[in-house]
């Protein structure tokens, strides 16, 4: 996820503004495994570091490896088949998964394919005068404690310290760079482009054209229901300017409501809430400041309560709680344990990351500590 400067940055590496976002390195991917011997940890060293190749949509491609710099290129190398009817999408919809000379890899896929068995009637506003009912929702089961994080385009699950590469991003239709997810009290994965709002089955990564959105977001969020709308959870985009907004899916339409902001404070590129735990945010304190802050903020109307502290990175575009730990995903592939009290960043111990890899985005359920 990203702030301003980032979105400018990435201009020069073949995303163009316009009326309209068009991400034009879409289909870009990153290995799914790691080679022989090869692994890395929390603070991005590897035992057996390599180099991948970044193709963009004009077939161009250049070696990366390390740590990213601040103009963002992409994922790496190609990925393996996610699914037998998966589509990968380009700016343009075409179907296929591009390597660096521009053919098919995988071959052409069914862009029709069926979506994720999700609620789809979670967004929809509430009708008029219907009463909450009361909560008589089960413990949640086993997983919605599950940390996914993601790049432009692949999806990984981060569990028992490890992260698993899910698979590229496949999209029903109007493909583009992810810039977060979400995930609701049921764990049901919801996730934005630039220009629009999908559903996703978070086992294969592929995503349900929902509607498109009235503005990009480089932070998203559900909060608890309750909170902001009656008897069912809330999805919150976050505007690079730190506004707090509701998005709401009515058919094929996205009605995006202002219901706040930080206040002084700008959004690196997320924010998470969970029951029991709170409503934190990663920020930033001015345009030139270097490292992110934490804060602990209003879930209903984005309003900061409190500046946990600064955060000594950069560019955590990703935040997510599970098991006691609240992770920091950085753009330049890093992963943190924030302190929850400080917000002081650390690595994490025995943590296995994937080499050259760009975080844009994180999520967990809201009910991840119940």
């Amino acid at each position: 996820m990203r702030d301003w400067t980032k979105l400018c940055a990435r201009v020069a590496h073949g995303v163009l503004f316009g009326s309209a976002v068009v991400a034009v390195c879409g289909g870009c991917s990153t290995s799914g495994s790691f080679p022989a011997g090869a692994t890395g940890s929390g603070d991005g060293t590897a035992s057996a570091g390599f180099d991948v190749a970044a193709t963009d949509a004009t077939g161009q491609s250049e070696t990366v490896g390390g740590p990213r710099s601040d103009a963002i290129t992409g994922d790496t190398t190609p990925a393996p088949d996610v699914a037998p009817d998966a589509a990968i999408g380009d700016a343009t919809g075409d179907a296929g998964v591009a390597d660096a000379t521009g053919a098919d890899a995988d071959g052409p896929k069914d862009a029709a394919a069926d979506g994720p068995d999700v609620d789809f009637d979670l967004l929809d506003p509430p009708d008029a005068g219907a009463e909450v009912a009361a909560d008589t929702a089960a413990p949640p089961s086993k997983g919605l404690e599950v940390v996914f994080a993601h790049t432009s385009s692949q999806l990984y699950k981060l569990e028992k310290n490890a992260f698993a590469l899910v698979g590229n991003f496949a999209f029903t239709k109007n493909a583009g760079q992810v810039t977060d997810i979400a995930l609701d009290d049921d764990g049901n994965l919801f996730a934005v482009t630039f220009n629009d709002v999908f559903a996703c089955d978070k086992a294969i990564a592929k995503c349900t054209w929902l509607a498109s959105l009235p503005q990009s977001f480089n932070g998203l969020t559900f909060v608890p229901k309750d909170v902001v709308l009656p008897g069912k959870p809330a999805l919150i985009g976050v505007a690079n300017s730190g506004e707090w907004n509701l998005i709401e899916v009515n058919g094929n339409t996205a009605k995006v409501t202002k219901l706040g902001a930080y206040g002084g404070f700008t959004s690196s590129g997320d924010a998470f809430s969970v029951a029991k735990v709170g409503t934190y945010a990663t920020v930033k304190a001015g345009v030139l400041a270097f490292s992110d802050k934490l804060v602990q903020v209003d879930p209903a109307t984005g309003a900061v309560l409190k500046t946990v502290g600064d955060t000594g990175v950069s560019d955590l575009w990703g935040v997510a709680w599970s098991a006691g730990v609240l992770y920091g995903f950085a753009s330049s592939g890093k992963v943190y344990a924030l302190d929850i009290a400080t917000g002081k960043a650390s690595t994490v111990p025995g943590l296995l990351v994937p080499n050259g890899v760009s975080w844009w985005g994180a999520g967990v359920s809201t009910r991840a500590a119940l």
